[in-house]
């Protein structure tokens, strides 16, 4: 649009102006214009996109920083390189006319019109290319103020589509935390792209929800979206599940089945616990996923589905292809772009806000219209564990909220397991004292149920191996680790004293 409304100012300046080239640049960089609309004798398809550096031509960058038209000196051979030199053929002596695009004293670009002849541009023809220039320079400023805007709704649907619970795809990104805010900019980030993602966390952080908001946020947004759960797969069932099966290809295939990389065309696929999926089935993905092609189970002709794969899983990847669970090929197709969703015991101030969106959900689902949580059931709620993550909070506040008959759940109505930060004397704390700990290494007390057992479960390896991580007898090889592996999980956990 913007380049059509440009291209038709220069054509009238050209009506009313006799030049045999007229030119609209906009400011890429402080230091560089680029062309963006030329007419005239001499344009060419060859000025689009140019690039001109105002470093190196110190007139055409004096005339920018004035406010009126500049008919700029008409011999530019040896001092300075013309503004097209090398694209448009103009004599050494010319005729150049310069308009600065200003939107309240803004610079955008410029307007310039050359002639092959010295002496063409009269004051009154100065004067009027200042009119198109204001013009110009006023479509170039709605234009942007426009872009900005769109920009501003498209961030401000993003926002609400993360945040409403009922979104047009299902997603639901409840959090403002730092860790849940900076996963949900790398899944925008990426979904407008073709690649492929994997999305990391514990069971229960909502992968499938944030698989979905790359769905609803992509160009395929109005395709389908496929889940699968690869650890409910058959190992014999599998391939069929993936890609289909012909009618008789193995015993109750009664008639033909599209698999789901079929009914997932033109959308996404997503593969949820994918670490799970059986060792023929991962080759056969890792063949899709390099040829775009496959045969349904049983069949001979080769199909082609236009699908965008969104993988999942809790597992480290790395470890189950050292483990030789895993093929490592098939990690870097699917691992091409990875997002970690974080533990709810690393986002604990987004509990408030995800607390009123299930307490939401649940008035409609159970008919509870007065169903509220008291601040005393939240502080509870704020200071739990939550080993299956967001999950577990949803099903908790769906058991309370029935227990409290509809009306304000209190702290009693809570079926929780113990607090994230118990007192020096409580069973858990006082059993993990009685565990030596090696020098140099410590527990610390903030460490979530599951990252203090795997934490005593090192630090008991560290002090058997007496002190040493890696070599024979080691607590990496007891622990049947990497010791690189190993030292990373000890950074993680903050054992190191």
């Amino acid at each position: 649009m913007r380049r059509e409304t440009l291209q038709a100012i220069l054509e009238a300046v050209t009506r009313v102006i006799d030049a045999d080239l007229a030119a609209i640049l906009l400011l890429d960089t402080p230091g560089r214009l680029v062309a963006v609309a030329a007419h005239g004798r001499l344009a060419t398809p060859r000025l689009e996109g140019l690039r001109v550096d105002l470093g190196t031509r110190p007139t055409l960058a004096d005339a920018l920083r004035r406010e009126e038209p500049t008919l700029v000196s008409e011999h530019h051979g040896g001092r300075e390189p013309d503004t097209f030199e090398d694209v448009v053929p103009l004599p050494g002596d010319h005729s150049c006319l310069v308009a600065p695009l200003r939107d309240d004293g803004r610079l955008l670009g410029a307007m310039t019109l050359d002639a092959a002849a010295c002496g063409v541009f009269s004051e009154v023809e100065v004067r009027a290319v200042g009119a198109f220039a204001l013009l110009a320079a006023r479509v170039l400023a709605e234009e942007e103020r426009s872009d900005r805007l769109a920009r501003r709704a498209a961030s401000l649907a993003a926002e609400r589509a993360a945040l409403d619970p009922e979104g047009p795809a299902g997603a639901t990104l409840v959090g403002t935390s730092p860790a849940f805010r900076a996963a949900v900019e790398r899944l925008r980030l990426v979904a407008p792209t073709p690649a492929t993602v994997l999305i990391t966390g514990e069971t229960g952080t909502g992968k499938e929800q944030a698989a979905r908001a790359v769905h609803q946020w992509s160009p395929r947004a109005k395709g389908p979206f496929i889940a699968l759960n690869c650890s409910a797969l058959q190992p014999e069932l599998a391939l069929s599940e993936l890609f289909g099966h012909e009618k008789g290809a193995f015993t109750g295939a009664h008639r033909q089945r599209a698999g789901r990389f079929e009914l997932a065309d033109g959308g996404t696929l997503f593969l949820d616990e994918v670490a799970e999926l059986p060792a023929g089935a991962q080759a056969q993905l890792l063949r899709v996923l390099q040829e775009g092609t496959f045969e349904r189970v049983g069949g001979s002709v080769t199909l082609r589905a236009d699908v965008r794969i969104v993988a999942a899983t809790h597992r480290d990847l790395e470890e189950e292809v050292r483990r030789g669970r895993f093929r490592e090929d098939l990690l870097f197709r699917v691992g091409v772009f990875p997002v970690r969703l974080p533990p709810l015991r690393e986002r604990a101030g987004d509990i408030p806000l995800l607390a009123a969106h299930f307490l939401a959900r649940l008035r409609d689902k159970l008919a509870m219209p007065a169903l509220t949580l008291s601040e005393e059931a939240l502080r509870r709620l704020e200071v739990h564990d939550w080993p299956g993550n967001v999950r577990e909070l949803a099903n908790v506040l769906e058991r309370a909220a029935i227990l409290s008959g509809g009306g304000t759940i209190r702290a009693r109505h809570l079926d929780l397991g113990r607090r994230r930060d118990p007192s020096p004397a409580s069973p858990a704390l006082a059993g993990e004292a009685r565990v030596p700990l090696p020098p140099g290494y410590r527990l610390p007390p903030d460490l979530g149920r599951l990252d203090r057992a795997q934490a005593m479960e090192i630090l008991r390896a560290i002090e058997e191996a007496g002190g040493r991580i890696a070599g024979p007898g080691g607590a990496a090889e007891r622990l049947g680790l990497p010791p690189g592996t190993l030292r990373s999980r000890i950074a993680r956990l903050r054992l190191r004293a």
